[in-house]
């Protein structure tokens, strides 16, 4: 939930871009880069910080923090009386979102077994798209009855809201061995029986379980030994794992569709023939929260039901479920958002019915649902223990590509044409399916071969 709502914080500003330029005194290009982007960029450096720390204090810590800064951040936003204000006050939102986006996958794998993932995720991946897209409804009636500075008021609101929510409610998930390190040991093999096994079972130096209230406590000093700076900097060598690095740029395709595609496409909407104000640029999105709150759970229901029928059938090891099994699932997102991509284009540039532009980008959105699952879902399955710094160093790129690479989408709109522009983009989308096909083939003895490498294990231990 806080999640949806960070991503709703971000996406809320779209429908008002142009009131923005107007109230600002800026353009379009410095909006969509410093106010909408650039925060996403923020998140996935900090997100480095966070992935460590939780590794050393906890989640829960983070999550609580986090929601916190965001209102007080939210609130500066609605205060701030210039462009470079708002900006200080988008960037604070941007670096304090990043537990809610870095760390929700490391939860899923700390609670859910690895079948149970792909739902888990959906679900996730539910609340981000419907909280994205519901957001940009709502601030389009909040921009037109109040200014876009309300939006932020709204927004600060909603965050207070589940500062309650989040401390009562999001207990630690990571569990934190306490036990020695483990030397060389002589190993005697023996058998036992039932007797001894409870003998040994009940003589076993289990912690005891917590109550509730002793799980509120926020923090509880250093849980693990591990050197926080040099954590830091460990997942920024995952991206030399090739299952990180197909991640990345998956998910920077689709997060280029799904927050740099909202945003064209609002720039598009708000200029001649369609003219639309910031309440009826927002309605617009109604299709789309439609396409996020079915199409997030049947992707989720298909990445697992295909895993298991896969693991049902796996002709090498019966009953084993691979992670390259979620890639399978390409097959049918590809063609959905290529086709959604090409019609988008072809609408915008012959000047069709608001209609036929709103149908194709529905079916881009929903195309782009399933791909952020196979993504996400190929590296936890990957490296359940190192999901959050792997999910850091997969969002930090992704995001450095849309913060990189909006602004010249934007002028390629201008000179060259929506055709040309979504017409790349699924080019694009071809191309990097495509790589997968080696890594379904290969990917076991790719993932053999780095957890083998010594290097490797410098990086993830």
């Amino acid at each position: 939930m806080s999640h949806a709502a960070t991503l709703s914080m971000t996406t809320m500003i779209t429908p008002g871009i142009e009131q923005f330029i107007e109230e600002f005194n800026t353009d379009e290009r410095a909006v969509s880069s410093w106010v909408i982007t650039a925060p996403t960029f923020w998140t996935s450096i900090a997100a480095l910080l966070v992935a460590s720390g939780a590794d050393i204090w906890g989640r829960r810590p983070f999550y609580v923090i986090s929601v916190v800064i965001l209102t007080i951040s939210n609130l500066l936003g609605y205060l701030a009386y210039n462009f470079p204000l708002l900006v200080a006050a988008r960037t604070i939102a941007g670096v304090f979102s990043a537990p809610l986006f870095t760390l929700v996958t490391a939860s899923i794998a700390d609670i859910f077994f690895v079948h149970q993932r792909g739902m888990a995720i959906s679900v996730w991946n539910l609340l981000l798209n419907a909280g994205g897209q519901l957001g940009q409804i709502i601030a389009g009636y909040i921009t037109d009855a109040y200014g876009v500075s309300a939006v932020f008021a709204f927004t600060a609101i909603v965050s207070a809201a589940l500062i309650p929510v989040s401390y009562f409610a999001v207990l630690e998930s990571a569990y934190f061995n306490r036990a020695p390190p483990r030397g060389p040991a002589n190993v005697e093999t023996m058998s036992i029986t039932s007797e001894d096994f409870e003998s040994l079972k009940a003589g076993a130096n289990l912690p005891a379980k917590q109550s509730y209230k002793e799980r509120l406590a926020l923090f509880r000093g250093r849980m693990t030994d591990k050197n926080f700076w040099l954590g830091t900097v460990k997942p920024l060598g995952l991206i030399s794992s090739p299952i990180v690095a197909y991640s990345a740029l998956l998910n920077s395709l689709v997060l280029v569709l799904v927050a740099g595609g909202s945003t064209i496409v609002s720039i598009i909407l708000s200029a001649p023939p369609y003219n639309l104000s910031a309440s009826q640029i927002g309605l617009t999105n109604l299709p789309l929260f439609g396409v996020a709150i079915i199409g997030g759970p049947v992707a989720g229901w298909m990445s697992d039901a295909s895993v298991q029928f896969m693991a049902r059938t796996n002709g090498t090891r019966r009953g084993v479920a691979e992670p390259e099994f979620r890639l399978v699932l390409l097959i049918l997102t590809t063609p959905i958002s290529v086709v959604g991509l090409l019609g988008l284009g072809a609408s915008v540039d012959q000047g069709l019915p608001l209609m036929w532009v709103i149908t194709w980008f529905s079916l881009v959105n929903l195309g782009s649902v399933a791909g952020i699952q196979i993504a996400i879902s190929y590296v936890v399955d990957c490296l359940p223990d190192h999901s959050a710094k792997a999910f850091s160093s997969v969002n930090m790129i992704a995001a450095f590509v849309v913060f990189a690479g909006i602004t010249p989408i934007i002028g390629w709109l201008d000179t060259l044409g929506p055709l040309f522009v979504f017409g790349s983009l699924a080019v694009s989308s071809v191309a990097i399916s495509v790589l997968a096909i080696p890594l379904y083939v290969y990917g076991k003895q790719l993932r053999g071969w780095y957890m083998r490498a010594e290097w490797a294990q410098k990086l993830l231990a």
